[in-house]
Formats: C-alpha cells, sequence, structure tokens
C-alpha cells in the first residue's frame, strides 16, 4: 500500500526532447494527483441488443498535470520557465566564485525561443510514473502580504504537458534542496509609463496581493504518424495578465485615471530575499506591460482601510519591442 508520507516528484532537462532521462533534481511541493493520460471513446453504433456501444477506443495519449508549491521558492522559477519560456539559458555568475547567477528569462517575441523539455517522475513507494517531452503551458505566481505574524508565502503553481503515463522508478540518491524562500512582504510593485523608466517608481508601501498569470503558448503538436503521442511542440503567443491589490489612496486613483484613459503602463513585480555568499542576493523581477483592464479603487476594506485592486492586461510595445521580462538571480547554475 503507497503512502503519501513518500510521494515525491523528480525531473531532469531533456536531450534531445522525448528521450527520458535520470532525475537530476527533486520538485518540492504538492504532488498532484496521478490521471491517466487517455480517453476512450465508447462509438454508438447499432448491433441488435439494446445497448448503444460494443466497444472502446483510445486514439492518441496526453498527459497533462500541475506542479504547485504554496511555499514557493527562487529555485522553483527555474524548472517552468526553462520549460515554458526561454531554453538554452545560460546563467552569468554576477560575482566571481560566489554562486550568485543570473537567468534572463526574457522571451524573444520575433524568433524561436526554443524552451527546454523535461522528464517528469512522480508517485510514492509503491509505484513511480514518467511523462517525458514534459513542457510549461501556464506559469502563475501570487501572494498575499499577511497582516500580522502569520507567512506571506508564495504560490508557484504550473501547468505542464507530457507525451504519456508510463510506470517506472525513481532516480535514487536525490536529496532535497536547500531553497530560499519567496517572502510576499519583500515583494516590491514599479508601475512607469516607458519601458526605458521600468522600475523606477515604486508604488510604496501599498502592495497588499498579487496574482500573475503568464499563457507560455508552448502546446503538443499531433501529425499523423507510427506512435499515438504527439511529434512536436509549437510556440505559440505568449501572454500575461496580473492583478494586483494595493491599499486605496490617491495612487488607485490615479490608476482608476489610466485605466479611463487607456494609458500605457508597465509594471514590475521584484521580490529580494537573503544575499548569496558576499555577491548578489537572490532576486525575481518580472516585469510586462499594457493597459488596465479594470480598475476599482475601492474594492472592499481591511479593519477600516479601504483596498483597492486593478488589473493589467499585457500588449506589445511596437516603441521598445518589449512585452515581458523575466530574471532569475538564485544561486543554483542548473534546473
Amino acid at each position: 500500500m503507497g503512502s503519501e508520507f513518500f510521494n515525491q516528484m523528480q525531473y531532469g532537462k531533456e536531450s534531445p526532447k522525448g528521450t527520458p532521462v535520470a532525475a537530476t533534481n527533486m520538485w518540492i511541493g504538492q504532488m498532484p494527483n496521478v490521471k491517466t493520460d487517455r480517453k476512450p471513446t465508447y462509438p454508438k453504433e447499432h448491433f441488435g441488443v439494446r445497448s448503444d456501444a460494443f466497444r472502446s477506443v483510445i486514439h492518441q495519449y496526453l498527459y497533462t498535470n500541475t506542479f504547485a508549491v504554496e511555499h514557493g521558492a527562487f529555485q522553483h522559477l527555474l524548472l517552468p520557465f526553462g520549460i515554458g519560456v526561454k531554453g538554452g539559458v545560460t546563467p552569468v555568475e554576477q560575482t566571481t566564485d560566489q554562486d550568485d547567477y543570473l537567468w534572463d528569462f526574457t522571451p524573444s517575441l520575433l524568433a524561436a525561443n526554443n524552451p527546454d523539455a523535461a522528464t517528469l517522475r512522480f508517485g510514492d513507494d509503491a509505484q513511480a510514473w514518467l511523462t517525458a517531452y514534459s513542457m510549461c503551458e501556464r506559469i502563475r505566481i501570487s501572494g498575499q502580504v499577511a497582516q500580522g505574524a502569520d507567512a506571506s508565502p508564495v504560490n508557484v503553481e504550473w501547468d505542464f504537458f507530457g507525451r504519456e503515463l508510463i510506470e517506472t522508478t525513481f532516480t535514487a540518491a536525490l536529496t532535497p534542496p536547500t531553497l530560499e524562500p519567496l517572502n510576499a512582504k519583500l515583494a516590491r510593485l514599479y508601475l512607469d509609463s516607458l519601458w526605458s523608466d521600468v522600475g523606477e517608481t515604486e508604488l510604496a508601501n501599498l502592495l497588499r496581493t498579487f496574482d500573475i498569470e503568464i499563457l507560455t503558448g508552448v502546446h503538443p503538436k499531433f501529425e499523423g504518424s507510427a506512435a499515438k503521442t504527439f511529434n512536436g511542440h509549437g510556440e505559440g503567443i505568449i501572454a500575461v495578465m496580473g492583478t494586483f491589490g494595493i491599499e486605496a489612496g490617491s495612487a488607485a486613483n490615479d490608476i482608476l485615471s489610466a485605466q479611463q484613459a487607456g494609458t500605457f503602463k508597465v509594471a514590475r513585480l521584484a521580490i529580494e530575499g537573503g544575499q548569496i555568499g558576499t555577491g548578489d542576493k537572490h532576486l525575481f523581477t518580472l516585469d510586462f506591460g499594457g493597459t488596465f483592464e479594470d480598475a476599482t479603487p475601492i474594492s472592499g476594506e481591511d479593519r477600516g482601510d479601504n483596498l483597492a485592486t486593478f488589473v493589467l492586461h499585457d500588449y506589445y510595445d511596437v516603441v521598445s519591442g518589449l512585452k515581458l521580462q523575466a530574471n532569475v538571480v538564485t544561486n543554483r547554475n542548473s534546473y
């Protein structure tokens, strides 16, 4: 009988895509329910019996699921961005011999980003499964600043697809990684009017909540072949949407005015962590530009203080040629 205490998730970057590899790291988070990779069809046919089917057919396979971690860490960001937004990223050490590596996941909007693929393994002490050619379709990063001494975690959640579900065994001798937590209390929000000014104007001491969703555009492609699994992948439209909650006041009123006027804005969410050796600090910055799809200058209250919410919908800025920038500084130089 399998035990929840022995649930685990592992992964390894593939080369070439679709060839299963041994795991190189553990994914730490909440393991999702393990579900099937195929959907039978029951043809409705006539055959002289009071029944509408006498057979089932399975035409092709696709595994989809979601990995999530409620208490996200900087290291958690590398895999979904690498297999969803931009692959082949070479991290650059910022301070010699201090392992403070900068990962630039900013995607090209004019050329292929060639996201990597991974072999994912998950299961328990009774059975492990793997799915190869796994890539990320959606990334969600959210957090809420606690109003007291409670935790203010950042949730990292990502949807993926893989070719099929195969029984396997776990890669032995892997140990849980050291993680630097993402702290929503240390999240800072900036709003500027130009990409060249991104990160200059902070909405200081106002941010309460954030919920950002990135649709990577990566998708499986099925063509006729000798296999029931997908043949390859494609890169589609990259889209970003961010919902933010702040304390009501003049900043929220300005956002409403910008929403009414359709004024272009660039948002930066920046979350800082501890120092890496004597080098740079752990850091995550996510920038995207567009206009406010919605703005509610008074959306509720907390202990007598009014709160505001607004939604920033991305679009391509023809002046700068930018839409999304994503950078992570952390102490790992591989997924």
